[in-house]
């Protein structure tokens, strides 16, 4: 499938904001791989959370190594070994595709990057080696040098700090195997991470995913969320289990909700500041905020419909089918956005997230 090109031959820089989501960021492939067809796009730069950061770091090092093509190969080289290592790491993984409703059943090594689901294990240590599983995945597949270099996408990738609770965002030239894994690591299912001397649990806690580092340290006014983790549920959860589900879906979201709201409360001061100071902001930070750009590709409807539970479980048939709803997401918006790139914002996201919170 090709994405829709409106009748504008601009070429539109953007910075990527990618929130984790487990097995569903494979949504977020899909919307990548959508992103690199369209030669009118360049990804300037990008941050993410968990299963966000994973998708960053292996479109980053695909970029700077092979351009366009070599960012989607290293995407989808990236999800199809995934699934490979879980087949290899659960005996039984084949059957859990075979038959879905063997979901329940326990494939805890991929909770390593499950970044919106939380289950409780009194052994955390038990998960280190689907950790270094993880680890060997990423070490393999990515260049970390070529991520050095200035011609690289630049990254922003989060990490939360385990004993402070504050967001550590790792940078390109800071960018290993133990970043990635550290990003996606879920503290009741898996040790620590150790970085310099500090211990690290999922980037999700803190910043999923990373945005006030991309207003403040690129040159970009255009800044798309890619997000997975539904914002509202239909229903209210009434078991254990699915209350367990949303607390966890609702922990994950409560970051990037903060972030949010912070930058439009400072975006709604600035416009009354510049009506009375000459249009004046004050500092380069206040006017790169007063004239960012948002805009957001999600699939609400299909997402909210998924299992929580699959995050955990990275199918083939699955990751397939995310990767082409992400396309189809990433084509829909280019059709319906492209013409306001550059201009003003597309995003919802007052209306998504912030209407309810903002009038506290």
């Amino acid at each position: 499938m090709t994405p829709s090109k409106p009748n504008d031959s601009r070429k539109i820089t953007l910075d990527v904001a990618l929130q984790g989501g487990g097995a569903h960021g494979a949504f977020t492939w899909g919307v990548l791989d959508a992103l690199l067809q369209d030669e009118r796009i360049e990804i300037g730069a990008l941050s993410g959370a968990s299963a966000g950061a994973m998708n960053a770091i292996i479109v980053a090092s695909g970029i700077a190594t092979g351009g366009r093509e070599g960012g989607r190969a290293a995407l989808r080289q990236f999800w199809t070994s995934v699934n490979a290592a879980a087949r290899e790491a659960t005996p039984v993984f084949h059957v859990l595709e075979t038959f879905p409703g063997f979901f329940a059943a326990s494939a805890a090594w991929w909770q390593v990057i499950s970044g919106g689901q939380v289950t409780v294990s009194s052994r955390p240590w038990q998960g280190r080696t689907a950790q270094m599983a993880l680890r060997e995945l990423i070490a393999e597949q990515v260049d970390f040098d070529a991520l050095k270099r200035d011609d690289a996408p630049r990254l922003f990738v989060s990490a939360t700090n385990a004993r402070s609770g504050g967001a550590r965002i790792f940078r390109n030239d800071e960018i290993s195997p133990d970043v990635a894994i550290a990003s996606a690591c879920l503290p009741m299912s898996f040790p620590p991470v150790t970085i310099d001397g500090v211990d690290y649990w999922d980037g999700g806690y803190a910043a999923n995913p990373p945005i006030a580092a991309l207003v403040r340290f690129t040159p970009q006014a255009d800044l798309l969320l890619v997000t997975i983790n539904p914002a509202s549920r239909s229903f209210t959860a009434r078991s254990p289990e699915e209350i367990t589900e949303r607390v966890s879906e609702m922990v994950f979201n409560q970051a990037l909700l903060t972030e949010l709201r912070g930058i439009a409360i400072i975006q709604d001061a600035l416009v009354e500041h510049m009506k009375t100071h000459d249009g004046e902001s004050g500092s380069d930070l206040l006017r790169d905020l007063h004239d960012l750009r948002f805009h957001e590709i999600h699939d609400e409807a299909r997402l909210s419909d998924l299992d929580p539970h699959t995050k955990m479980y990275p199918t083939l048939e699955m990751l397939l089918d995310l990767h082409e709803t992400g396309r189809a997401a990433a084509s829909r918006w280019l059709k319906e956005n492209f013409e306001h790139l550059g201009k003003r914002g597309t995003a919802k996201l007052r209306e998504r997230y912030l209407n309810e919170m903002l009038q506290v």
